[in-house]
């Protein structure tokens, strides 16, 4: 059984992407560490969210969102090189974060008080745009026995742009900032039967983001007022836990659970917080959660491998942002790996239904899912 190509189908189905709704991109993966001898490798993960609900508002009833979910794109680099034969090096590019929804003009939350009042103001809608691009060096020690360490460093870059014009016209600029923080982790292979277990902390990463935070004045014609502040802007910290083993000849049962500790990623820019009727924070998280995935693998020739895995995370029961109108999910993904002499050719795609969600402004979102698909290429350089 040829054991690398099975074990690139196991991870074909990640490519799609990781949560198609919510902020979580990429799942900080570092799989390629463990590829055999030294490789390049190319993702390219595409999402379609539809996502949709309402808003109870005085004079108007409830008001439909439309689809808020905008499709993205989350592409992935990789590098990794056998040093010797108990060290090796990766060096990794992804998106781990990020955000992209905008609601309609008529929506409760993207109405001006000031221009509803006859006061005039900035016309805009509720939306969020944010970006966060990591590059991550690591190095794997093996020791005996199958066990290895794992230790490196994380550079990672966010910019978002958010707007709330319930909020005297609100808009806010994050400017790009660039800081750093780690991932260490522990690992056990047993080749002959193609069984991995690795346990992999990435530690939070805090932005202090340089912001321009602007609104209406209360007064007739007035310009907009406008303050350069520090925005504290945090990435939170995460678990991965990774395993694979065959069961049979040619089959391979894999899985992950995955922990983020989101009540970490509170924003909260200073004028923001102090402009009525508004004293909460842009973006709050009230739990952390915990993303399950299961699935098996067959090779069905020399070339050739497949799979098919599940993925579930539980409904926290709490109220979210309307920045991020979504609570728990199931999906369920199929993928396929094809060998051509060097190279490994890997794709998926993916359904997710994705959970109902109460925000804390009392909008309702459900019956929501999304489609995902992906494309992976490894290219051995040995």
């Amino acid at each position: 059984m040829k054991k690398a190509l099975l074990q690139a189908c196991a991870l074909c189905v990640g490519a799609t992407g990781v949560h198609a709704a919510g902020l979580d991109r990429s799942g900080q993966g570092i799989n390629l560490i463990f590829e055999e001898g030294s490789v390049v490798q190319a993702r390219l993960g595409y999402a379609d969210p539809d996502i949709s609900g309402s808003q109870f508002a005085p004079g108007l009833g409830d008001v439909d969102s439309g689809d808020i979910a905008e499709d993205f794109f989350s592409p992935g680099l990789g590098y990794k090189r056998a040093i010797n034969e108990t060290l090796d090096f990766a060096l990794i590019y992804d998106q781990p974060f990020g955000a992209d929804v905008s609601y309609p003009a008529n929506y409760p939350l993207s109405l001006n008080p000031t221009v509803l009042a006859g006061l005039g103001g900035r016309t805009d809608v509720l939306r969020a745009d944010a970006d966060f691009d990591a590059i991550t060096a690591l190095l794997r020690y093996k020791f005996s026995g199958g066990f290895s360490a794992i230790g490196g460093v994380r550079a990672q870059r966010v910019e978002a742009n958010v707007a709330v014009p319930a909020v005297l016209g609100y808009e806010v600029d994050f400017s790009d900032e660039i800081d750093f923080g780690y991932v260490v982790g522990v690992a056990w292979e047993r080749p002959e039967i193609a069984a991995r277990v690795s346990l992999v902390y990435s530690s939070k990463i805090t932005h202090d983001v340089s912001s321009t935070e602007s609104f209406n004045a209360l007064a007739p014609g007035a310009p907009l007022i406008t303050q350069d502040t520090e925005t504290e802007i945090v990435s939170p910290q995460s678990v991965n836990l990774d395993f694979q083993t065959g069961v049979a000849p040619k089959t391979l049962v894999f899985g992950s659970i995955r922990w983020v500790d989101w009540p970490q990623s509170d924003v909260s820019p200073p004028v923001f917080t102090g402009l009525p009727p508004n004293s909460d924070p842009l973006v709050s998280f009230a739990d952390d959660t915990f993303t399950y995935a299961l699935g098996v693998g067959y090779q069905f020739s020399e070339d050739f491998s497949g799979a098919l895995s599940f993925g579930y995370e539980k409904d926290t029961g709490s109220e979210v942002s309307n920045l991020g109108p979504t609570n728990g999910f199931w999906s369920v993904g199929v993928g396929g790996t094809y060998s051509i002499e060097k190279a490994q050719i890997s794709g998926g795609i993916r359904y997710t239904d994705i959970g109902d969600a109460t925000t804390t402004t009392g909008g309702e979102f459900s019956g929501n899912s999304a489609w995902s698909a992906g494309l992976q290429l490894t290219y051995a350089l040995d």
